[in-house]
């Protein structure tokens, strides 16, 4: 299956499809089917995702709010995706990180 679009086709937003996205993407698919695992649209569309999302909260340094707005999106759509996708904070993913302050740590005793 080639990832190629024909000459003339364009994607959703009027943008050429990039070659080198294209062809990222056609060797991952043959990769896939060379160990029989290929995968439908949806699972392509989670991949992409969670990528895209692992590597604004990398840039971020973890600052979910900086992270939403380079994404383009909402912070509480962020971490409905989060959630969905089984992305947590390194503070919750058991590492032993302490969170930062005011981060959902209850506060403290009297």
């Amino acid at each position: 299956m080639s990832i190629h679009a024909p000459a003339g086709v364009s994607s959703g937003n009027g943008s050429a499809l990039d070659p080198e996205l294209a062809e990222l993407f056609a060797a991952l698919d043959r990769r896939l089917a060379a160990e029989g695992a290929r995968l439908p649209l949806r699972r392509w569309l989670e991949r992409a995702e969670s990528w895209r999302i692992r590597a604004a909260l990398r840039e971020s340094r973890g600052n979910r709010s900086a992270a939403a707005r380079a994404l383009g999106i909402g912070r509480r759509t962020l971490y409905t995706k989060m959630e969905k996708l089984g992305i947590q904070p390194r503070w919750e993913a058991g590492n032993g990180a302490a969170p930062p302050a005011g981060a959902g740590s209850p506060p403290p005793g009297p």
